[in-house]
């Protein structure tokens, strides 16, 4: 082990550090944490507004993960009769994937959630139409053509003589204004967080070690699909931290680094041990 990751390991320790590396001071809008939550959390319905009270609940260090693995087989006897059998043995591989830090995280959401609460219903016959033109402004979301060549219709006069078309109207409540003080609109959010560090910058091996223990810990491990007004994507937001000084002589900068792994979901740091 390098003597980078060591001095990391014996630095997050302390959990106090942990919050300053996901949560620096100088970083009052949580940009990092905010990646961490939508690597995990798919919120369609609400908009993230703040994030309050990161408690970091528990760390365990070098945590072993291993990738299922499968064999596949045929059984088959000729006596006292034939029978054939397909078989599926799940299988441990030896070699275990290092989890350098896995921390569970408390966070506090502050969330405007759309409840889609309907106002009113409007059921209305259209008839009032006169060409086919009137009738596809109407009706956008149908293929007039297609309709017509199904029903056997030619005419604008034969389209209104096979059927009566209704429109239905759905007005959703517009929601209040938003007080992000409110305690409804506080929500308790658990985070699982995955560290992997590497003392070489080599983005396609750190790629690789990411997704194959997220990939791997959505396989092994039982967890929820959605919670409170979230689904969830997967059970790890993963970080990669790289040293800071790995950065000279490269032919790519921290932020293009940072720009392409955040396109996979991934939050990557360069730090300097304290």
């Amino acid at each position: 082990m390098s003597t980078f990751v060591d001095q990391l390991l014996l630095q997050f320790g302390d959990p106090t550090h942990l919050v300053q590396l996901l949560a620096p001071p100088n970083d009052p809008d949580h940009t990092r944490l905010r990646g961490l939550v939508e690597a995990v959390y798919d919120m369609p319905f609400a908009t993230l507004h703040a994030i309050r009270d990161v408690q970091v609940r528990r760390t365990e260090f070098q945590r072993p993960l291993f990738p299922p693995g499968r064999l596949t087989g045929t059984w088959q006897q000729t006596i006292p009769s034939y029978t054939r059998s397909d078989i599926s043995l799940e299988q441990q591989p030896f070699a275990p994937l290092w989890l350098d830090i896995l921390a569970m995280l408390d966070l506090t959401l502050v969330l405007e959630v759309d409840p889609g609460e309907v106002e009113s219903i409007l059921n209305r016959e259209v008839a009032d139409f006169n060409t086919l033109a009137e009738f596809r402004a109407r009706f956008r979301f149908i293929d007039l053509d297609a309709f017509m060549a199904k029903h056997k219709l030619t005419t604008v006069d034969d389209l209104k003589e096979a059927y009566h078309y209704l429109i239905t109207e759905i007005h959703l409540r517009a929601p209040g204004p938003f007080n992000a003080d409110n305690p409804a609109n506080h929500y308790h959010f658990p985070l699982e967080v995955i560290l992997l560090m590497r003392e070489v910058i080599d983005v396609t091996e750190a790629l690789r070690a990411v997704k194959l223990a997220r990939t791997a810990g959505e396989r092994v491990n039982i967890y929820r699909p959605d919670i409170n007004t979230a689904e969830v994507r997967t059970p790890y937001a993963p970080v990669l931290i790289f040293p800071e000084a790995a950065l000279n002589g490269l032919p790519f900068t921290a932020a293009a680094l940072q720009t392409f792994f955040a396109a996979e979901y991934i939050l990557s740091l360069f730090v300097t041990p304290l």
